[in-house]
């Protein structure tokens, strides 16, 4: 496992600076903070599988331990999407609604006479 600065972790990830700190806040990205001279930094813990298909580069297979974060996420995912597409459904029945009644012919300010 390598340990690697922030600026190193953008280039490695392809992730913004703002993106990997908020991983390791929120514990998606392993790390810690490391006393400098000019106060704390992190330390980013990155796999050493750079073909990402779980051995690293001495031919070990990696730990699959986070496999459970993985799949908790990916539910997490899919339950958002179904709630979106059913907003999405909810707002396209709202246009059509709104659409019906505005063919009445008369402006919608007018919908007392």
């Amino acid at each position: 496992m390598a340990r690697l600065s922030i600026p190193e972790a953008v280039h490695t990830l392809g992730l913004s600076q703002d993106t990997i700190r908020k991983r390791l806040r929120s514990g998606d990205l392993q790390g810690q903070k490391v006393k400098g001279a000019g106060g704390f930094r992190w330390e980013v813990f990155i796999d050493d599988d750079p073909t990402g298909k779980g051995v690293t580069q001495d031919g070990n297979h990696r730990d699959h331990a986070n496999d459970g974060n993985d799949r908790a996420l990916v539910e997490i995912l899919r339950e958002e999407l179904t709630e979106k597409n059913r907003q999405i459904s909810e707002l396209h029945r709202l246009l059509a609604q709104t659409a019906l009644n505005a063919a009445s012919g008369r402006p919608w300010w007018q919908f007392w006479r």
